[in-house]
């Protein structure tokens, strides 16, 4: 039988998670809702940063292998190449982070005017985007006067970072109850000033900006088909339904069209091959990140053109190009308020398993749905770049294996096998 004082430690642990699931605050609707319009705002001012290294990377992939050679049947005819292509990309150093933005704003009378008549008397209109407002001013004057302050980097999708940023709610407190002088807070009553403090001390503490993958390289594989020849001329085929790359890539599909026009046929006895060539592909990417399940759509529409050059000593050949890829692309981006915050704001039912281990969870019965209201965010992306591609080709017999690197934003090396009927 355990003493008395031996139970002490398990008595208090009870009592301590007792009272921890009992004083669990109840969400409120107005700082719900002023979380969740700034956590929208803070994703569209850090969004492309996030994004742009990923879908830059997965479509630059796709640029490469669309051609092994330059050479082009110059006699009309027909002929098909069947062939399996891999790719792999690696992320640049500098496209681990970014730094991140906060949403902010500058004291403005006629603004606060939307949200609350303040002269002759007080009367608020929409207390959560009066609050949302203020909290704004309040935020950008900190980060000015360096009393608030934001992280030096966040993690891109491919970080391996979680970084979050702090809301000194003293510093809220000293500006709205007690602005010194000349500080263009007094210009608000301070009937005005106060409402909107109880909300704010409402606010987490902490944001979490998004989390990163942890990842380095990107691979990809395609089929390809080519088709020639037509007045020394060949059609490229690519096609590939969405498939699964895994939890880290998640469903990624594309279709291509491109025609290669050999140049060397205008020529008479040419050193070397020599080829143009334009390529026009789709790709449709969707994953979802995080533990918040997190939704994006990404769409490209990626335009190549490129110039390439081969020449060949038995069975091996040599070639090389420039290319000019320009990629549009078209991205959304669904998710809810992080669950950490969700916690917080008393969306989530803060409950204990069998171990003791604290967890939160959605318990709509007793209030608390979670957050029922994803937000949609769009962004349009787009990038040029010029590519160099130099590789090198093995025949044997109607088989040729090829392997090339090609330098742009990015490094890719790339391999293939392909064979001819």
């Amino acid at each position: 039988m355990k003493s008395c004082v031996e139970l002490v430690p398990v008595v208090l642990f009870l009592l301590i998670s007792h009272c921890a699931l009992l004083s669990q605050q109840r969400a409120d609707p107005l700082t719900v809702a002023v979380v969740r319009d700034f956590g929208g705002e803070l994703f569209l001012l850090n969004s492309v940063k996030y994004l742009n290294p990923l879908v830059q990377l997965l479509n630059s992939n796709v640029n490469a292998r669309t051609y092994q050679s330059a050479e082009v049947a110059r006699k009309n005819g027909f002929y098909i190449r069947i062939g399996v292509h891999g790719m792999v990309g690696a992320v640049n150093p500098e496209q681990f982070t970014y730094t991140p933005e906060l949403p902010t704003a500058t004291l403005d009378l006629a603004r606060v005017g939307q949200y609350a008549t303040i002269f002759p008397s007080v009367s608020i209109r929409d207390t959560a985007g009066l609050v949302g407002y203020a909290f704004r001013v309040v935020l950008g004057d900190g980060i000015r006067e360096k009393k608030i302050e934001l992280p030096a980097n966040a993690p891109t999708f491919f970080g391996n970072t979680q970084q979050r940023f702090r809301i000194p709610k003293e510093y809220f407190r000293q500006r709205l109850q007690n602005p010194a002088a000349g500080d263009p807070l007094l210009l608000l009553p301070a009937a005005t000033r106060t409402s909107v403090l109880p909300y704010i001390e409402r606010l987490p503490d902490e944001y979490p900006l998004p989390s990163g993958q942890n990842l380095r390289f990107l691979p990809l594989a395609m089929p390809q088909i080519e088709i020639g020849s037509l007045f020394g001329t060949e059609l490229l085929l690519r096609y590939l339904p969405q498939i699964n790359w895994g939890n880290n890539i998640g469903n990624f599909g594309f279709a291509a069209v491109g025609l290669k026009h050999s140049l060397s046929q205008y020529m008479t006895n040419p050193p070397l091959e020599l080829a143009l060539q334009a390529v026009y592909q789709t790709t449709t990417l969707t994953n979802t990140i995080g533990v918040t399940g997190a939704r994006l759509r990404a769409d490209a529409n990626i335009f190549t053109a490129n110039v390439h050059a081969s020449k060949r000593w038995g069975n091996f050949e040599v070639f090389g190009g420039l290319a000019y890829d320009n990629l549009n692309i078209n991205a959304s981006y669904t998710f809810v308020i992080p669950f950490e915050l969700q916690g917080q704001l008393g969306l989530l039912q803060l409950q204990r398993d069998a171990n003791g281990t604290f967890f939160y969870a959605v318990n709509a019965a007793e209030g608390y749905p979670g957050d029922t209201q994803p937000q949609t965010k769009t962004v349009a992306l787009t990038d040029a770049a010029l590519r160099g591609t130099l590789g090198m080709s093995y025949y044997l017999g109607p088989v040729v294996v090829s392997v090339d690197y090609n330098r742009s934003t990015f490094h890719l090396l790339s391999a293939g096998v392909a064979v001819k009927f």
